[in-house]
């Protein structure tokens, strides 16, 4: 099977992503690599796309149930942040904290573990996030809106 290659750059650093799946769907192999001397491989879960996010000095990659936090310098190695409750949709960064957007909940997660989930009637097919309000949209294209206040997720009634 054919690898997937895609580059992007975060803060000066080039990183590339090889995307190798295997004969198992359920596996895909993926290597990082930073400005092409460094590398690491992993083993990741093949039923969903690799995905990609930069936040400020932050950049990280997630697949369906992991997070993985690049390396800011070339002598660093990334952060796997590992996930197993549920398939990861969309991540995101909101200051030392981490919204993840999963198949049918949302979980603000920080430095101490998780500090605010809500559930959601039908699967989650996208969101947005303008560093206050997160906007999840459903398939059935029901949308709902939450403020991230703090430690916790508000619900915007009449959304």
């Amino acid at each position: 099977m054919k690898p997937t290659i895609s580059r992007f750059v975060a803060n000066g650093r080039v990183f590339s992503l090889i995307q190798t799946p295997t004969s198992d769907i359920r596996r895909t192999e993926l290597t990082i690599s930073l400005s092409g001397s460094r590398s690491w491989a992993y083993v990741v879960p093949g039923w969903r796309d690799v995905s990609v996010g930069i936040s400020g000095e932050t950049a990280y990659v997630w697949a369906a149930r992991s997070i993985i936090i690049l390396p800011s310098h070339e002598n660093a190695d990334p952060k796997v942040i590992p996930f197993d409750e549920e398939d990861l949709v969309v991540v995101f960064v909101n200051g030392p904290s981490w919204l993840l957007v999963c198949e049918t909940s949302m979980r603000l997660i920080g430095s101490e573990g998780e500090t605010d989930q809500v559930h959601f009637r039908e699967v989650v097919e996208e969101a947005s996030f303008d560093g206050r309000i997160v906007r999840v949209k459903d398939i059935d294209s029901a949308e709902s809106r939450f403020e991230v206040s703090g430690t916790n997720l508000v619900e915007i009634i009449g959304s």
